[in-house]
């Protein structure tokens, strides 16, 4: 996809170049924040810049697949031949207002990871929730957590302001929309999905386990599997502890067995299992 840049844009590189550190970009659905994100990557790479990039845009994720939050260090312009991600979070749920305090927690556990293997530019691609309530805590809850340097605010109007005039002590670039932004249908939203689920489940084959061997999760909290059943064919996140390794599709209990579908080749260390409330 050719990217055409806004004059703007120009400026904000040379600012991330310069100004090393976090940067978060927030706007509503289709304002382009994922394509100025690429931009942005491919622009600071040429410029000899390595970027780590958190994409936290669980309903229409350009670097995972939605229902997750994921993350990817570039080290050199080659690096974004491959754009998949090097870690993964499971949240579970495409719309963000149901997991706020899950959506910051798997955010800031990705910067985290980032800033641990030294990466001191990283980018933070985010959800189009910003109206009301749920989008301005939501927003406000990554702010906070995150620390950016940088809040790039891609907006029509002025549809950011009940966020960015809460916001002190950090820079923010107030940046207008670009015409080329392209807004997509809903069907278009679901058939992407559709898609990105597809391409990782190609190939994987269906487990059988014994359920006793794993903790299970929801919203956070352990649950009991015989008292609380899992909705057959859900989407779950398969986890060595807190980390989340692989995904699965849920497919049933049997006596002691549970059967699930993953492309995951081995078990070996995977203790805890996430249930999630999407059906691919």
């Amino acid at each position: 996809m050719e990217i055409i840049p806004e004059f703007e844009w120009y400026k904000i590189v040379k600012e991330l170049k310069r100004y090393k550190g976090t940067t978060i970009l927030i706007g509503a659905v289709d304002t382009g924040k994922s394509t100025f994100t690429k931009y942005l990557i491919k622009e600071l790479l040429t410029n000899k810049v390595k970027v780590s990039l958190v994409d936290s845009d669980i309903g229409q994720s350009s670097l995972g697949i939605p229902g997750i939050i994921s993350m990817k260090r570039f080290d050199k312009p080659k690096d974004f031949d491959s754009f998949k991600p090097d870690k993964i979070f499971f949240v579970g749920d495409i719309n963000p207002a149901r997991k706020i305090s899950i959506m910051v927690d798997g955010t800031m556990e990705m910067i985290d990871i980032a800033r641990t293997e030294g990466v001191k530019t990283i980018l933070v691609d985010t959800t189009g929730l910003i109206a009301g309530n749920e989008g301005m805590t939501l927003k406000m809850g990554k702010i906070i957590a995150i620390k950016p340097k940088h809040i790039l605010a891609l907006q029509e109007g002025d549809e950011l302001e009940h966020i960015l005039s809460l916001i002190e002590g950090i820079c923010i670039h107030r940046l207008t929309v670009s015409p080329y932004a392209r807004k997509r249908k809903q069907k278009e939203r679901i058939e992407y999905r559709s898609k990105k689920y597809l391409e990782y489940f190609k190939g994987s084959r269906t487990i059988k386990l014994l359920h006793r061997r794993f903790e299970f999760f929801y919203n956070g909290k352990k649950i009991d599997i015989q008292e609380e059943p899992i909705k057959a064919g859900c989407l779950i996140g398969i986890n060595r502890n807190d980390k989340t390794v692989a995904l699965g599709i849920f497919m049933g209990l049997l006596l002691d067995k549970m059967f699930l579908k993953s492309p995951l080749k081995s078990f070996k260390g995977i203790n805890r299992i996430v249930v999630g409330d999407i059906v691919p």
